[in-house]
Parts: structure tokens; sequence; C-alpha cells
């Protein structure tokens, strides 16, 4: 058995280790059930429809169920049941279906299903489009992964005719994308534990690995599934984040760079965030380390954990400890005009993201003058258009520039 001090000093005094871990299993869940039940209070019912049959698409295979391929395509999801709201949205498209139809492969190879993006979060929009990661087994085949790879392409076609937009990503084991290539960068793997919402399937390892531990991350997961802890067919393991290589930064800041031609406000964010983490190298003190800490302190709040409530505190203590109040005043800004929200008209999203929204810019002093200018950005006569752009592009330059100075000093490449 593993001593009950390297789990979290808080088993001490909750029970066994055991019990402990199956209490941080319901707490993680607890904030992705929240996060979930945000995201479908914002959903369209088409939408709401499309998510409650995500899993069971890829549990069953069935000519007549959008996405089918062939017989040989892989499904199951490991450990899925399906529930009765899937159960309906499927007999909605086949009137008599049952679970007993189609085929599921005995060893389920589709190991986890996780949402992404802003879904659930304070800048959900009926706008939002759906950003899946489907997790598969590591000893799959490339003529099952491609079979996968064909049948997400076409429930992406078929979301689109039903008036939804969803985009499914296929991730293995090692992190590596569906294109192949790389492994990918620990940055995304951050956002990944500290924002996706899971649906079905195993859940982290990470969940169960202390903070204090994340260092010895292997030692520690390899010694929770010894101990019987852990059941190795209910967890997915796809990594830690105790190091992250310095080449690292100034790649995802250049990829930040190249996404600003298209989002602006949310590449500013992103972009702050590297220079951030990369001030603080090599203790980097990632914030999806920040939120599991939350969630063995039972500290569940989902405003102050919202993700982009997150990213903007962490800058906002980066900023003032520098002194730079015009670049905080910009990064609020962004967040504001990023979010989408308009407070100033009423079109704020669902209440608690106006409540919350509200709360922040109370907190920043902004003013109803003040919200009506940016809600009506619209109508902003060309100099004050051609101002806030340079002053986008002035703030992305800077931040990047920072980031290749951090790189030349640690003499590290981009990867």
């Amino acid at each position: 058995m593993i001593p009950r001090a390297h789990i979290s000093p808080p088993a001490l005094n909750e029970g066994t280790e055991h019990q402990f871990l199956q209490k941080l299993r319901g707490r993680f869940l607890n904030v992705n059930n929240g996060r979930l039940a945000r995201a479908v209070e914002g959903l369209a019912p088409r939408q709401q429809a499309l998510l409650n049959l995500l899993a069971l698409l890829f549990h069953i295979n069935h000519p007549l169920l959008p996405g089918y391929v062939s017989d040989c395509t892989p499904a199951g999801v490991s450990g899925y049941k399906p529930d009765a709201l899937a159960l309906a949205a499927a007999r909605h498209l086949i009137n008599d279906f049952s679970c007993s139809m189609g085929s599921v492969c005995q060893s389920q190879p589709i190991h986890g299903l996780f949402l992404m993006g802003s879904l659930g979060t304070l800048a959900q929009t009926a706008q939002s489009d759906m950003d899946v990661w489907v997790c598969l087994a590591p000893d799959l085949s490339n003529a099952a992964v491609s079979a996968l790879r064909k049948k997400c392409r076409r429930l992406e076609a078929w979301a689109t005719s039903q008036g939804c937009e969803a985009h499914f990503f296929l991730i293995d084991a090692q992190l590596r994308n569906d294109e192949g290539g790389e492994p990918r960068q620990r940055l995304l793997l951050d956002e990944f534990y500290r924002t996706a919402i899971w649906l079905a399937g195993r859940t982290p390892m990470w969940w169960w690995v202390p903070v204090q531990e994340e260092a010895r991350y292997a030692e520690f997961a390899c010694g929770l599934l010894t101990a019987g802890m852990i059941d190795r067919d209910q967890t997915i393991d796809l990594g830690h984040l105790a190091h992250i290589a310095p080449g690292e930064f100034l790649g995802a800041g250049l990829w930040q760079l190249f996404k600003g031609i298209e989002s602006p406000y949310k590449s500013l964010l992103k972009l702050l965030l590297i220079e951030v983490y990369a001030s603080e190298h090599p203790q980097v003190n990632c914030l999806s380390l920040v939120f599991k800490q939350r969630v063995y302190d039972n500290q569940l709040d989902l405003d102050e954990m919202d993700p982009y409530v997150v990213v903007y505190r962490r800058i906002e203590r980066y900023l003032k400890g520098r002194g730079e109040l015009q670049r905080l005043e910009l990064v609020r800004r962004s967040l504001y005009l990023k979010v989408g929200h308009k407070l100033s008209n009423g079109e704020a999203g669902m209440l608690w993201q106006r409540r919350l929204l509200k709360h922040l810019t109370r907190e920043w002093g902004w003013d109803e003058e003040y919200l009506a200018m940016l809600d009506n950005r619209s109508q902003w006569p060309a100099q004050q258009v051609s101002h806030e752009r340079r002053a986008l592009a002035r703030e992305l330059s800077v931040s990047y520039r920072s980031l290749r100075q951090f790189a030349r000093d640690e003499q590290a490449p981009a990867l």
C-alpha cells in the first residue's frame, strides 16, 4: 500500500486512501457536471440532442445511425451505458432502436470523450461550436484509426445538416493528434485538464495525483495501480505537467499570433497567459495545477473556476505586479469583447453569465456609458476601429517579443 501521507494531507482525516480517492472523483465530477449543466442550458434543442447522442454514436456501430462508415469501424466507449436521454435521441432517428442493435467491440477502443472549447464557460454563446476530443486505445491499427477519422468527418457533416457545428479530434494515448505528427504540447494539455468536460469513458489518471506529486507523476500513478487503489480499465493517462520545455512557449506564442488574425481578443488572452507562464519558468504554476488543488481542497465554486475567469485572474495579477495598468485595461476589454455578451442592452446570455460578467465589470469600475460604447462596437467610427486594431497588434507584438527573448535566454528552439 502507498503511505497515506503520499496521497494528500486531507487523507489523514478523511478515512482510508480508497475512500479519499472516491471523494476526489466525486469532487471532480461535481465540477464537471456543473459545467456540463451550464453548457446544456445554453444549447438550442438540436444542439442538446446532438450532445445527448455523442457517446452513443461512438459506442454502437449501426448503419442507420449518423456517421456510419462500415461494419469494421471500431465502436465501444469504455464503461459506457446509454442513459434515457441518449436512448430517446436515438429513437428519434430509429423508431425501434435498442442497445442490442449494431455492434460494439469487446475491447471498447474509445477510451474517453471530452468537450473542449467555450461550452459551459462565460464565453458560451448561441454560436459556440462543439469541439470533442475522442481519446483512443493505444493499440488501434492504422486502418481502424482511418475508419474512425472518416466517421468523425461524416458526423461533422451530419451535425451541420442539423444546424449545429461540431469538430472531432482523434487523440491517442501519447496525445498525438489525428494527423499523426508530434506529441501535443504540454500547454495544450494544461488547457485540457482545466477546461475539458468529461462526457463518457474513462476519467483522467491525472485527477488522482496530488499537485505536490506532479514531479514524480509516473511513479505515483504506478503505485496507485499496483496497490489496486485505481482500476487501470477506468482511467486514461495523458501525462503530467511537472515540466514544460522552454521551446514550447515560443512555439505556442507563434501559433497564437497566427490565430490572432481571426480571433484577436481570444489570442491576446492566450498569448499573455503564455507570457505569464514563461515569466515563472522553470517553476511554472500552471492553471490546471491550481484547478486540481482547488478540487483537493474542496473549493468548487463554478464561477471562480470558470476557465475564462481564471485566465483573467492570473494575467491581472501578473500585470498589476509589473505596474502595467494600460495593458491590463486592454486585457479587460479583450475579455469582455471575446465573451460577447452585451450588458447594456440585455444580450448577456444565460442568467449566471450575466451575473458573473456584471460582477467583473463592476470590479473594474466600468459605468453604463463605457459598457454601451463597447456594446456598440459595430457602430464605431473608422478612427476608433483603427486605434483598437493598432492597440491589439501592438500588444500581440509586445507579448510575442517577450517570449522570443525568453527563448533566446533559454537557448531553446521552438517546438
